[in-house]
């Protein structure tokens, strides 16, 4: 932002350049970074209250910007006269509005001091594409923060995963098709992950129970609710292990449901060797 108001100021040789943001109330703006030409000098904290200066708020929220001539005989600006514009000898200026995904973020403003004449058709498009330029990195930014918030959230959700107590197979609810497992599932199936990945859930189940289970799992997948059963599942050596199972249906996008399976052991034997 720094950098954008002082070459903003010595490319257009303009005495002061501010970028400014709308503060969440949308009640004030407050100043990000105004730099001043003369004293090479960078500066920032001060506020604009709407209630002060509604019409130069109400101007900003059209979306348009402010070219005025004359600041102190502009309609949005003359409410700056006294405490703002004669203060620091401001006699024209250009507000930009900066927009990030549709909706007013803040504002650039190039204030002319010393006498006032109008401004060039270039100082005006110089100042819109600054604005859009504004916008860019505040979009960009935000797309970041979200990629880093994603990855946070997905770091978090599978270590709940993976760190959950009871074994839990994630399935394709039109399919059956097993599409994740936990390494407490791994222990209880005496299966690796990659050994379960892709295989029916039904067949990880005695064969008496297996066309239960999978009628079990179509009934979620079309009711959309959750219900806990007890059966027995087949290790890799043969064992039947009897457990709970609770089975939820997951939303996920475009329309794409999963099932959520998870597998309590009842022998308390089992149990304890599946958790340690």
């Amino acid at each position: 932002m720094r950098q954008i108001t002082a070459t903003t100021s010595q490319i257009l040789n303009i005495e002061r350049v501010s970028l400014w943001g709308l503060s969440a109330g949308r009640k004030n703006l407050e100043c990000i970074d105004l730099y001043e030409l003369s004293r090479n000098r960078h500066s920032r904290g001060a506020t604009l209250q709407a209630a002060r200066y509604p019409e130069y708020f109400r101007a900003l929220e059209t979306g348009e910007p402010i070219v005025a001539d004359d600041a102190m005989k502009h309609p949005s600006t003359q409410e700056f006269t006294n405490d703002h514009l004669l203060m620091n000898g401001i006699s024209a200026l250009i507000n930009s509005p900066i927009h990030a995904d549709g909706e007013l973020q803040g504002v650039l403003c190039i204030e002319r001091v010393g006498p006032h004449s109008p401004w060039t058709s270039v100082q005006r498009l110089f100042s819109h594409a600054v604005a859009n330029l504004v916008s860019v990195a505040l979009l960009q930014h935000q797309l970041l923060s979200k990629e880093a918030e994603l990855r946070d959230a997905n770091s978090l959700r599978r270590a709940l995963f993976d760190g959950a107590r009871d074994a839990i197979l994630i399935s394709d609810a039109r399919t059956g098709h097993i599409l994740d497992a936990n390494p407490q599932a791994e222990r209880l199936f005496g299966r690796r992950l990659e050994e379960l990945l892709g295989i029916l859930q039904s067949e990880l189940y005695a064969s008496r129970d297996a066309l239960e289970v999978r009628d079990l799992c179509k009934s979620l997948a079309r009711t959309e609710g959750s219900e806990a059963v007890c059966k027995e599942v087949l290790a890799c050596d043969g064992k039947l292990i009897p457990v709970e199972i609770t089975g939820q249906v997951i939303h996920l996008e475009k329309g794409k449901k999963i099932v959520q399976g998870v597998f309590r052991p009842l022998d308390d034997e089992v149990s304890e060797s599946t958790n340690a």
